[in-house]
Protein backbone atom coordinates (compact mmCIF):
# COMPACT_ATOMS: atom_id res chain seq x y z
CA UNK A 1 0.00 0.00 0.00
CA UNK A 2 3.27 2.46 1.19
CA UNK A 3 4.52 1.71 -2.72
CA UNK A 4 1.17 2.35 -4.75
CA UNK A 5 1.19 6.36 -2.90
CA UNK A 6 4.35 7.36 -4.32
CA UNK A 7 3.51 6.02 -7.92
CA UNK A 8 0.36 7.73 -7.98
CA UNK A 9 1.83 11.47 -6.93
CA UNK A 10 2.98 12.30 -9.70
CA UNK A 11 0.48 11.33 -12.17
CA UNK A 12 -2.73 12.93 -9.63
CA UNK A 13 -0.22 16.34 -9.95
CA UNK A 14 -0.03 16.20 -13.39
CA UNK A 15 -3.81 15.61 -13.91
CA UNK A 16 -4.37 18.67 -11.19
CA UNK A 17 -1.75 20.62 -13.35
CA UNK A 18 -3.57 20.10 -16.84
CA UNK A 19 -6.98 20.88 -14.84
CA UNK A 20 -5.85 24.22 -14.00
CA UNK A 21 -3.94 25.30 -17.02
CA UNK A 22 -7.38 25.19 -19.15
CA UNK A 23 -8.76 27.76 -17.41
CA UNK A 24 -9.26 30.26 -20.14
CA UNK A 25 -11.47 32.49 -18.54
CA UNK A 26 -11.37 36.13 -19.56
CA UNK A 27 -10.61 38.47 -22.85
CA UNK A 28 -8.08 36.88 -25.42
CA UNK A 29 -7.23 38.87 -28.82
CA UNK A 30 -5.47 38.50 -31.60
CA UNK A 31 -6.16 38.48 -35.74
CA UNK A 32 -7.47 36.81 -38.42
CA UNK A 33 -7.94 37.17 -42.30
CA UNK A 34 -10.82 39.64 -43.21
CA UNK A 35 -12.48 39.43 -46.22
CA UNK A 36 -10.30 40.89 -48.40
CA UNK A 37 -7.11 38.78 -46.66
CA UNK A 38 -6.23 41.91 -44.72
CA UNK A 39 -5.81 40.95 -41.13
CA UNK A 40 -8.38 41.89 -38.75
CA UNK A 41 -8.45 42.20 -34.84
CA UNK A 42 -10.76 39.96 -32.80
CA UNK A 43 -11.36 39.79 -29.32
CA UNK A 44 -13.10 36.94 -26.82
CA UNK A 45 -14.66 36.92 -23.65
CA UNK A 46 -14.75 32.93 -22.55
CA UNK A 47 -15.96 31.63 -19.47
CA UNK A 48 -15.38 28.37 -18.50
CA UNK A 49 -17.74 26.56 -15.81
CA UNK A 50 -16.54 23.21 -15.58
CA UNK A 51 -15.96 22.00 -19.24
CA UNK A 52 -18.43 24.12 -20.31
CA UNK A 53 -17.45 27.36 -22.27
CA UNK A 54 -19.90 30.31 -23.02
CA UNK A 55 -18.77 33.72 -24.51
CA UNK A 56 -18.31 36.62 -26.84
CA UNK A 57 -16.74 37.32 -30.00
CA UNK A 58 -16.33 41.12 -30.06
CA UNK A 59 -16.75 42.36 -33.57
CA UNK A 60 -16.64 46.70 -34.74
CA UNK A 61 -20.23 46.64 -35.31
CA UNK A 62 -21.90 43.42 -33.20
CA UNK A 63 -21.19 40.72 -30.72
CA UNK A 64 -21.08 37.14 -31.33
CA UNK A 65 -22.78 34.80 -28.73
CA UNK A 66 -20.39 31.28 -28.51
CA UNK A 67 -22.37 28.54 -28.58
CA UNK A 68 -21.50 24.55 -27.75
CA UNK A 69 -18.66 25.45 -26.15
CA UNK A 70 -16.47 23.05 -24.16
CA UNK A 71 -13.01 22.30 -23.04
CA UNK A 72 -11.53 19.35 -22.53
CA UNK A 73 -7.83 19.02 -21.08
CA UNK A 74 -5.90 21.71 -23.38
CA UNK A 75 -8.29 21.32 -26.08
CA UNK A 76 -11.41 24.04 -27.11
CA UNK A 77 -14.37 23.95 -29.35
CA UNK A 78 -17.47 26.24 -29.54
CA UNK A 79 -19.25 27.62 -32.77
CA UNK A 80 -20.16 31.10 -33.97
CA UNK A 81 -23.03 32.11 -36.16
CA UNK A 82 -23.01 35.26 -38.20
CA UNK A 83 -26.79 36.53 -40.20
CA UNK A 84 -25.89 38.94 -42.99
CA UNK A 85 -27.40 42.15 -42.48
CA UNK A 86 -29.00 42.39 -46.09
CA UNK A 87 -29.65 39.06 -46.81
CA UNK A 88 -30.81 37.61 -43.43
CA UNK A 89 -28.73 34.50 -44.28
CA UNK A 90 -26.53 33.15 -41.59
CA UNK A 91 -23.10 31.74 -41.47
CA UNK A 92 -21.77 29.12 -38.77
CA UNK A 93 -17.96 28.85 -38.17
CA UNK A 94 -16.69 26.04 -35.76
CA UNK A 95 -13.56 26.89 -34.05
CA UNK A 96 -11.10 24.34 -32.84
CA UNK A 97 -7.92 24.68 -30.84
CA UNK A 98 -5.34 23.98 -28.46
CA UNK A 99 -4.63 25.78 -25.36
CA UNK A 100 -0.71 26.59 -24.96
CA UNK A 101 0.06 28.26 -21.82
CA UNK A 102 -0.94 32.40 -22.50
CA UNK A 103 -1.62 31.53 -25.82
CA UNK A 104 -4.53 29.60 -27.65
CA UNK A 105 -4.04 28.67 -31.27
CA UNK A 106 -7.58 27.95 -32.66
CA UNK A 107 -8.94 27.02 -36.64
CA UNK A 108 -11.74 28.50 -38.09
CA UNK A 109 -13.50 26.53 -40.69
CA UNK A 110 -16.93 27.78 -42.31
CA UNK A 111 -19.43 24.87 -42.23
CA UNK A 112 -20.75 24.39 -45.87
CA UNK A 113 -24.41 25.80 -47.09
CA UNK A 114 -26.82 23.93 -49.15
CA UNK A 115 -25.33 26.23 -52.37
CA UNK A 116 -21.67 25.45 -51.33
CA UNK A 117 -22.53 22.33 -51.58
CA UNK A 118 -24.16 21.99 -54.66
CA UNK A 119 -21.50 24.53 -56.17
CA UNK A 120 -18.58 21.97 -54.94
CA UNK A 121 -17.30 24.39 -53.04
CA UNK A 122 -14.00 24.07 -51.24
CA UNK A 123 -14.36 24.36 -47.29
CA UNK A 124 -11.92 26.66 -46.23
CA UNK A 125 -9.86 27.01 -42.90
CA UNK A 126 -7.80 29.99 -40.97
CA UNK A 127 -5.54 29.33 -38.49
CA UNK A 128 -5.65 32.84 -35.42
CA UNK A 129 -3.58 32.57 -32.30
CA UNK A 130 -4.79 34.62 -29.44
CA UNK A 131 -3.10 36.00 -26.47
CA UNK A 132 -4.11 36.52 -22.96
CA UNK A 133 -5.38 39.98 -21.97
CA UNK A 134 -6.64 39.28 -18.87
Amino acid sequence: MSHRIPRTLPAFLFLATSVLAADITGIWSGQQQGRRGEPEDVSFRFKLDGQSLTGKMFGDEFDLTITEGSVSGDQIRFILTTTNYYSKTKSVFIYTGAIKGAEIELVRERVPTVEDKAAKRPVFTQTLKLKRLT
